[in-house]
């Protein structure tokens, strides 16, 4: 089978436990993409954060990034398509959650300052601060957070320890918004950190893949996509082969994926090198 899409997850996939990038990893991957592949990153992360980990491994493939809702090339800032929550929608979501403020980030389109917006009270939330922390220069705090809400908006995000986000999803499963939104979680059992994403209800990691696999004139046969979180599920059954990593959540396992090392044993770079770069390809 011939593929022309390699379509790879970022946080818990290409990158170790630590959030580094193996030199296996990335040597794997130039050199796939030496071969006329591309190697397309797909994440929950905000663009920024997609864009240094593109730049790290010289990819000039257009990013899919926050789930599903923004794809740009990481060179320019030209938006390829987008999946953005209304704002209508989105104030109705702030409405409904008002106690879960310390959890909320607002994540836009914008240049840079501006890019996340918080309320104060997430300085109560150091799992949320850890995550904040990595780019403070993009944050801003306002007390309303209805003031923020424009057409750059792309999601609502909440972020805390696991417990706290189980509450959350209790919370969106209680308020009827979940009919007009979609739900996307990404769990880190072993940090005990969860993120809830609320994006357009059209929006997925599957639909963004599908807009790049018409882009790129590709069939869902023609594409590989390896993934190891909740948020992957779509796009892995979307592609022809899909490849779970060792270390993915139970979700993932029993679906008939392939399967991988961990991502602390290059299971990226195994799964190009048995598909792509040995002399006998699968």
């Amino acid at each position: 089978m011939k593929f022309k899409i390699v379509a790879v997850d970022i946080d818990g996939t290409l990158l170790d436990s630590r959030g580094e990038l193996p030199s296996e990893n990335a040597s794997a991957v130039r050199r796939t993409v030496d071969l006329g592949v591309k190697v397309i990153l797909v994440t929950g992360r905000r663009y920024g954060t997609a864009r240094r980990v593109a730049y790290s491994l010289q990819l000039d493939f257009p990013l899919i990034t926050h789930n599903g809702a923004l794809v740009k090339y990481p060179t320019h800032s030209e938006r390829l398509a987008t999946w953005f929550l209304s704002p209508g929608i989105a104030s109705e979501i702030l409405a409904a959650t008002a106690p879960l403020l310390p959890y909320v980030v607002l994540h836009r389109d914008k240049p840079l300052e501006g890019q996340m917006v918080t309320h104060p009270l997430s300085l109560e939330n150091r799992a949320l601060q850890g995550y904040l922390e990595k780019m403070p220069q993009a944050v801003c705090q306002l007390e309303s957070l209805e003031d923020a809400i424009d057409d750059d908006l792309i999601q609502i995000m909440f972020a805390g320890t696991l417990a706290a986000m189980l509450e959350v999803e209790k919370s969106f499963e209680n308020s009827g918004l979940l009919d007009k939104v979609k739900l996307t979680k990404t769990y880190y059992a072993e940090k005990n950190i969860g993120i809830v994403d609320i994006l357009d209800k059209e929006c997925s990691k599957r639909c963004a893949l599908e807009f790049l696999a018409g882009f790129y004139d590709c069939q869902p046969r023609e594409i590989l996509a390896i993934g190891d979180n909740h948020n992957d599920l779509e796009m892995l059954e979307y592609a022809g082969v899909g490849v779970v990593m060792k270390n993915c959540v139970d979700e993932l396992k029993g679906k008939g994926f392939e399967e991988t090392s961990s991502n602390d044993d290059f299971g990226v770079a195994k799964t190009l090198q048995r598909f792509f770069l040995s002399e006998t390809r699968v």
